[in-house]
């Protein structure tokens, strides 16, 4: 899955509060960095590796020298189809079963009847094995209207998860920008997830749905903090906080990726606004917190949990002094072991930013910035 709607929202959440087990780095020769042709190479352009399946196919999106997102589905061998949704300007993917189908948003030129906003108008749609195309819109949703400080490309951080039935769960905008979610059946009905704490917002971060259709996310109440949550597939939803979760507004924890045994990788970020990462499982019990060695302790600073798979192993980000990221994996008995990529930036917002998926053989897919700003794909194992 891509970086949550939350942490775009907050910069980030996630913990740390104690180091388990021992760190090591991990050899270069076990990254393969990838992208695809065309991808460009200026600030905010390059290759947004969102997800791998066990077989080591990979989806994801790119954009290109004039800021035109494209989405595109790796294979094993390295060989790519590239997505483009007939009329759109400009096409991301996010997310793929193994039967082959994938799910993503594509964009409608601006200024036409259908489009008459400034923002971003962005529709829904699902592209199976074949190529054939099914569009749907999301009730309520209105055009994103991107951060006066983001580069002009036709990207919107809307990610988007689908199982293995075709079950579909993403975020969208209203018209006042909140964020909201919400999950599409395999018969196209639609339903909107609401705050289960009755308050006035509404779930505004979906980050995974597993095979059986638990989807895990974060929302904000009506004071402003974010808490998890995770949704059983009968619509039941139950809600947590991550250890070492802030209690002030934008701070709080969310849960990331959800495996099909109901384990919850996630994010705290106290009221220092340092990130600490966690890990729940389907009973509601925690694994200890865990830092990584050499993440930051400041501002926007701290360790990070993103996926784990059915083995137990964990990958995730910490963030430096500096505000560069690095990359991890936790096994299930606490080992540590650090990754970055040659090639990526030192600079704050850049390095390794984004460790999306790790499959069954501990395959791990994300990306990476460099010193120019430009992203590119890896494969780490």
């Amino acid at each position: 899955m891509t970086m949550t709607w939350m942490k775009k929202l907050t910069a980030g959440l996630v913990l740390a509060v104690a180091i388990v087990g021992g760190s090591c780095s991990a050899p270069a020769q076990k990254i393969t960095t990838f992208d695809p042709t065309g991808a460009g190479t200026g600030p905010g352009q390059g290759t947004y590796a969102q997800q791998g399946l066990n077989s080591g196919t990979i989806v994801g999106y790119y954009v290109d020298a004039n800021n035109v997102a494209h989405g595109f589905i790796r294979s094993v061998n390295g060989n790519y189809t590239t997505i483009d949704v007939p009329g759109a300007v400009g096409t991301q993917a996010f997310g793929i079963n193994n039967k082959g189908t994938v799910v993503g948003w594509w964009f409608e030129p601006n200024n036409v009847d259908s489009c008459p906003s400034t923002g971003i108008c962005y529709h829904g749609y699902l592209r199976d094995k074949d190529g054939n195309f099914t569009y749907f819109d999301v009730p309520g949703a209105a055009p994103y209207q991107p951060p006066a400080s983001s580069p002009p490309l036709v990207v919107i951080p809307l990610p988007l998860s689908i199982n293995l039935s075709g079950t579909v769960t993403g975020s969208y905008v209203d018209g006042g920008g909140m964020p909201h979610c919400f999950v599409r059946s395999v018969d196209g009905t639609i339903t909107n997830l609401h705050d289960p704490d009755g308050g006035v917002s509404s779930i505004g971060d979906t980050n995974g749905i597993n095979k059986e259709g638990a989807i895990s996310g974060g929302y904000n109440t009506a004071d402003g903090v974010i808490h998890g949550f995770v949704r059983d597939p009968d619509g039941t939803v139950t809600t947590f906080d991550g250890p070492g979760a802030g209690n002030i507004m934008n701070y709080g924890s969310v849960g990331e990726s959800i495996n099909d045994a109901g384990t919850i990788p996630g994010v705290s970020q106290d009221n220092n606004g340092v990130y600490h990462a966690w890990i729940r499982y389907s009973d509601g019990t925690f694994v200890p917190p865990f830092d990584v060695t050499g993440a930051g302790t400041g501002l926007l600073q701290g360790t990070l949990a993103l996926a784990t798979n059915l083995a137990g192993d964990t990958a995730g980000i910490y963030y430096d002094v500096n505000g560069a990221g690095h990359g991890f994996v936790r096994s299930k008995q606490g080992k540590i072991t650090k990754f970055d990529v040659s090639g990526q930036g030192a600079g704050s917002g850049q390095g390794l930013t984004a460790t999306n998926s790790i499959n069954a053989g501990g395959a791990v897919v994300g990306w990476y910035v460099d010193s120019n700003g430009a992203f590119h794909g890896f494969i780490y194992k």
